[in-house]
Order: C-alpha cells, then structure tokens, then sequence
C-alpha cells in the first residue's frame, strides 16, 4: 500500500484495503467509476474544508470527522499533478462505517450526523427495521437480514471510531448502483413507493434529495412518531423557504 508517514494513507489505497475483497482491485476501473464518485463524495463531507468560505463564519459547519491532508505534487518527476488526499490511519474504521451508513441511507450528511450524535441513531434505527426488516423479504434488495440486524443494534450506542459495524450488502454496494440498488437502500424503496407508507415515502424522498415530492407526501402525513413529525415540520419549512427564494428571484428578473 502507497502511504506517506508524514501526510497519512493515500485515500484510494485505504478504500481498496477497505472494500477489496469482495471487490476486485483497482477502483479506478471504468466499472467502480459510479462507486468511486460516491465514496469521494463521502469522503469530502467527512474531511474539513478545502477553503474555509466567508459564510461559515455566519453558519458555522460541524467539526471535521477525519484528519485528512491535501497535497499535490510538483517539480521532476511529480505525475499528473492531482491532489492527493491522505487520511490519518487512526481514521479508517471511521471511514468504513461511513460507507455503511452511506449504502443504508444515501446521504453523506446523515450518515455524518449518525456518526456524532447518539441521541439521533436510536430513532433512525426504529425507521430503519421498519423499512427494511419488518418486511416480507429483503432478498429484492441485495441484503443479509442477520448482518442487517446486528448492523442496527450496534448502532445505537457504539463509538464509531473503534468499533466497525458489520457489512449487510450481498454481492455490491448499493453505492455501485448495481443490481437491484440505485445508489443507497432508500433510493430502491423509493422506487417502490406503493409498499410505502407515506410517512416512509416522504422521508425516502427528502433524503433522496427530492424536496418536493417530499413536500406533497410531508402534507398528507399523519403519525406519532416523532422522527416523522420532525422531518415533516422541516420538509414543510424548508420547501416554503425554497419556494420564497425562487419567487424573489423571478421578482427581481
């Protein structure tokens, strides 16, 4: 593995360790191309910024979940000249429960959340088993239930920096978009709206990152749960806010 005492490990080398097997290596294949965006993806929402912009000072972002160097060589012999990232080795299990996380519920910003606070992980777990084992099967998805349920009880309270949660992903990563999968587990249920609930449907879309039809599903729920009524309320602000954007944009065209 290509390393640097002094930077870290070389990001594409820790993912390769990671992931390979049952992955062949390298990721850089034209076929790990979808995988390979989303994990980088992940990787930028974890690392701290590459420029610190004017408006954190006014909305302050949430502490950096890895250490995570930036290089880009140059002079004789320097290759291509890209930026290198390399990640503290101490970081790796982090990184891997990331990649879980991510499969599970798409998007980088949750499993971020899932990671730092505790108090947010019992009720995702709730919603998670609801969707995805109190269910007929979970063969159509590409998942190995016993993984699964061990994946959300160790969940709830373990330090996610030491402890790696187990794989529930049968033969790809959902992040492939291969299979079954269309890039996390909640984009496949979101495609199968008609064995949702709407409650399930308006959270699959939001966190999908399809706020308006999150927006006409938040409108037609009713539940007690209070994860649902959070996302409701936010949805529903959030959209109004969105939609009042846009019309001082068109009144000022």
């Amino acid at each position: 593995m290509r390393s640097n005492s002094e930077h870290g490990i070389e990001h594409t080398q820790m993912l390769e360790r990671l992931l390979c097997p049952p992955l062949s290596p390298p990721l850089s294949q034209k076929q790990y191309g979808t995988l390979r965006v989303a994990l980088n993806t992940l990787i930028e929402a974890l690392a701290p910024p590459k420029v610190k912009k004017e408006q954190d000072a006014l909305k302050p972002k949430p502490q950096p979940l890895i250490r995570m160097d930036r290089r880009r060589a140059d002079g004789p012999g320097a290759g291509d000249g890209r930026e290198r990232w390399y990640i503290h080795p101490d970081d790796e299990v982090l990184v891997w429960n990331a990649i879980v996380l991510q499969g599970l519920f798409g998007a980088p910003k949750i499993a971020g959340m899932l990671i730092r606070d505790h108090s947010e992980r019992q009720a995702y777990v709730d919603w998670a088993k609801q969707l995805f084992l109190e269910r007929p099967s979970v063969a159509g998805l590409g998942l190995y239930r016993h993984e699964l349920s061990l994946l959300l009880s160790s969940l709830v309270d373990s330090d996610l920096t030491q402890i790696k949660l187990p794989n529930p992903f049968v033969d790809a990563w959902p992040q492939m978009g291969l299979g079954p999968h269309k890039g996390s587990l909640l984009k496949t249920l979101s495609a199968q709206t008609a064995v949702l609930s709407v409650g399930d449907s308006m959270m699959t879309h939001y966190l999908n990152g399809e706020l308006e039809r999150a927006y006409l599903a938040a409108n037609k729920v009713v539940t007690d749960s209070p994860l649902l009524l959070k996302y409701r309320d936010l949805i529903i602000s959030e959209y109004q806010d969105a939609k009042e954007f846009d019309d001082l944009l068109d009144f000022l065209r």
